[in-house]
């Protein structure tokens, strides 16, 4: 079965679905025996807005016991799974074919950056674990930017040294007689602990599987990433992997290294090897999917950031803005600069602006940031335009602009190499556009990239 996201269906067969629809995505994440791997909320803790939202939503109409239609309709998560012998690809809708999600693939591999010929198309569990070693380099980076995690150890020490806690039976034990030595213990920050553990034995399981010193190895920062790993876990003992399992059951919870927690999680699902399943032989579940929206965003980023914009994270409550003095009111734009009346933009994986609670959230983020552009960006079909509304009583000289700007998603590329071509200039233009509004206080009319200008 093949879905697209965003979309509506009739269905004949619905009972393989029954299972997953009409869930809160909370409860399948946070369940024990979690059906699905869902990227970010199966490594975070679920709490955003989106975890009240449905996997799919079912809804069946009766006429007396007799079952007369099914309809599905589906959100914004993208992947595969498998459920007993159906197989379900959700694909995006942009993609150019149902065998090829151009579009999706590209996400992955500009917000993982992944660079692989072939990603896994086929809804097995094999491609799941694959998915799990791509996702590894992307989580690790992440959290070494934190810094080097380190916890406290104990530590047992028989020497004249005495510099902790005596350790009274192992010292009758090892020291009676009287041999000039005394049994302590010492408890000491290290970076050599049950995480930073978990993370090499991880690293080195991946080294033995296919392509996976490749992953390791991908760019600069990955390498440095792993470096750090190994020189803070030296030497290695591969013996010790399954009490290391152990340790780690108790999830991090130290306030400030955040992304460490998601890292674990991948960590223990890769060394258990999980194939994501649960029940009887025909009843298994199986699969990944990613919140699109999510990707939507996270991809912008790879452009934006670069160019000087903040880009707070909700999720972790990092990088807020305050609407009320003494840190209340906190939010969370997508993305923004801190130059004098500068530039908001909200990243929206949407066909349509919704004219009162989108705008009226940017116009919070304007008043709030004194910013003089408010920019919404969504993907569309069509080639990339934008519609410029100049704003009443608002920014400097009161000049400020809301802009409506669709990103072009080509469509009619032959192949992946193509669409990366075609879709490169679409994000050439939207720089240009964005760099231009910086820089001029004044919205364009209409110009060759599809720009027109209009007034509330």
């Amino acid at each position: 079965m093949r879905l697209t996201d965003n979309s509506h269906y009739r269905l004949t067969d619905f009972r393989p679905l029954q299972c997953l629809a009409n869930r809160p995505l909370a409860d399948i994440v946070n369940d024990r025996d979690c059906p699905v791997l869902i990227y970010p909320h199966s490594f975070k803790e679920c709490k955003d807005s989106i975890a009240c939202q449905h996997l799919f939503d079912l809804r069946l109409n009766w006429q007396g016991t007799h079952c007369k239609s099914a309809e599905l309709d589906t959100g914004n998560l993208v992947g595969f799974i498998g459920i007993g012998n159906l197989s379900v690809t959700i694909n995006s809708r942009f993609a150019n074919s149902p065998e090829n999600d151009y579009f999706f693939h590209y996400l992955l591999r500009k917000v993982f950056n992944f660079n692989l010929f072939d990603l896994p198309h086929a809804s097995s569990e094999e491609s799941v674990f694959d998915f799990l070693l791509y996702l590894f380099p992307k989580f690790l980076n992440d959290a070494l930017r934190q810094g080097l995690y380190k916890e406290y150890r104990t530590h047992t020490h028989n020497d004249s040294n005495i510099r902790g806690a005596v350790d009274i039976n192992r010292h009758c034990r090892l020291n009676i007689p009287f041999n000039g030595r005394m049994a302590y213990r010492t408890r000491e920050f290290s970076h050599d602990n049950r995480v930073t553990r978990l993370i090499r034995h991880t690293i080195e399981y991946i080294r033995t599987q296919k392509g996976g010193s490749f992953l390791l190895e991908n760019d600069a920062e990955t390498r440095a990433s792993v470096s750090k790993i190994i020189t803070a876990t030296s030497p290695f003992v591969k013996t010790e992997r399954d009490k290391i399992l152990r340790d780690n059951i108790k999830p991090i919870t130290h306030p400030y290294y955040t992304a460490y927690r998601p890292l674990q999680n991948l960590c223990l699902r890769i060394l258990r090897h999980e194939k994501i399943k649960y029940g009887d032989d025909g009843d298994r579940i199986y699969g990944i999917l990613f919140d699109v929206s999510y990707l939507w965003e996270e991809y912008l980023a790879t452009l934006l950031t670069p160019k000087g914009f903040h880009h707070p994270d909700n999720r972790q409550n990092l990088g807020s803005v305050y609407l009320g003095k003494g840190k209340k009111y906190p939010r969370f734009p997508d993305f923004y600069d801190r130059d004098s009346h500068g530039t908001v933009i909200d990243a929206k994986y949407k066909r349509k602006i919704d004219t009162r609670n989108d705008v009226n959230q940017m116009l919070t983020y304007m008043y709030r940031l004194k910013a003089r552009n408010g920019i919404f960006i969504h993907p569309d079909t069509a080639p990339s335009e934008a519609v410029a509304h100049s704003l009443n009583g608002h920014g400097l000289d009161l000049n400020a602009t809301l802009h409506t700007y669709s990103f072009h998603i080509p469509q009619q590329a032959p192949d992946f190499k193509t669409f990366s071509i075609l879709i490169n200039e679409s994000e050439t233009d939207l720089l240009q556009y964005i760099k231009r509004h910086q820089s001029s206080p004044h919205t364009d009319k209409m110009n060759n990239h599809g720009i027109k200008s209009e007034t509330f």
